[in-house]
């Protein structure tokens, strides 16, 4: 292909989605543009927009992009260097490290979107993981291999129940092929640091990798992350033969952020005002998550219930993939009962 093909020219930028026209050879979905001015502005191949162009994610400042802008396609999409090096590490997006020890020298280039295991390969064994919590363990246990949400409105206590699930995991188990994975999705910086600040403290953080994309972070980084953090986990089960116990907090973030984006590609919006392709981009995340014969991915995850409305689209596209679901309530945190967990409304 000559470098002539490869070029694409700016028509429109709107937020952190570029519209690129490529009036050669069309890109693939997923594969990141350059700008040739600056190289550091990435951006990423989403989806069709009209004949020959496309939204592009903008991964980076938007301040230099301009129409009439040329862009470079280097025909791969995200990767991050992937090992042993990840575990103690606090990573980005794009696997840059966030904790300010240096970069990561991984053996492997892993890319950060792949298929869901083939059906021959995925486990179907049951087996209960004792987390050391009678509400969980009597109502709602949870599956090793498989997925846990817990459910709840704002400041009912969901962080602060998954934190106490991965500490208890970690350290009371201690289990030596066991790593964890912990995705922070649009969620607080402070609730970030604090749990790498306890994680420290108890010794646990070098059995653990963290892929943070904050809330304070564009939509197009919050909705990479989830992806980043799967990868992560995928790589730990598929090349190095390891059981994984992966936190995502949360995932209507996750759900959000495409939200947020499919507005700004005016695509026409489905149930609740959420995207149309919102039930896909759920199953896009959860479908990667699976148990194989040779290690476990076992996912707790946080999932915040907007107005406390539980029938929200949302939260209801997620529910498909749970085994066990912890539903908090705020008539319960109201009477001070903690952890606020309604055990009828449980299962």
């Amino acid at each position: 292909m000559s470098e002539l093909e490869q070029k694409g020219t700016v028509l429109a930028v709107e937020g952190q989605v570029a519209e690129v026209e490529f009036s050669h050879t069309a890109p693939a979905v997923h594969d990141i543009l350059v700008l040739e001015n600056d190289p550091t502005v990435t951006m990423e191949v989403f989806s069709s927009s009209r004949p020959n162009s496309y939204y592009c994610l903008v991964l980076s400042s938007s301040a230099e992009l301009r129409r009439g802008a040329l862009v470079s396609n280097t025909g791969v999409p995200i990767t991050i260097r992937a090992g042993r090096e990840l575990l103690g590490r606090v990573i980005d997006f794009a696997g840059a490290p966030l904790d300010g020890k240096g970069r990561i020298a991984g053996p492997d280039l892993f890319p950060i979107y792949r298929m869901s295991p083939h059906y021959r390969d995925v486990s179907t064994k049951q087996e209960i993981l004792e987390t050391g919590i009678k509400v969980v363990d009597l109502f709602c246990p949870l599956l090793k291999g498989g997925k846990i949400g817990l459910l709840g409105g704002a400041g009912v206590g969901k962080t602060v129940m998954l934190t106490e699930l991965l500490h208890n995991i970690i350290l009371m188990r201690e289990q030596a092929s066991t790593v964890s994975v912990f995705a922070g999705v649009g969620e607080r910086v402070r609730e970030g640091q604090e749990l790498i600040a306890t994680l420290e403290e108890k010794k646990a953080l070098p059995s653990v990798s963290v892929v943070l994309g904050p809330m304070g972070a564009s939509p197009a980084v919050r909705r990479i992350t989830a992806h980043t953090a799967v990868a992560v986990a995928e790589y730990f089960r598929d090349v190095l033969k390891m059981n994984v116990l992966f936190f995502i907090d949360n995932v209507f973030r996750f759900a959000q952020a495409g939200n947020e984006l499919s507005m700004i590609m005016k695509t026409i919006p489905s149930e609740d005002g959420y995207q149309p392709t919102l039930a896909s981009e759920i199953s896009s995340i959860h479908g990667r998550l699976i148990s194989t014969e040779t290690a476990s991915v076992t996912t707790i995850e946080a999932v915040y219930i907007p107005n406390d409305d539980i029938l929200d689209q949302a939260v209801q596209a997620v529910f498909a993939h749970l085994d066990s679901v912890v539903v908090f309530s705020r008539d319960v945190y109201q009477q001070n009962l903690l952890p606020a967990v309604d055990p009828l409304a449980s299962y």
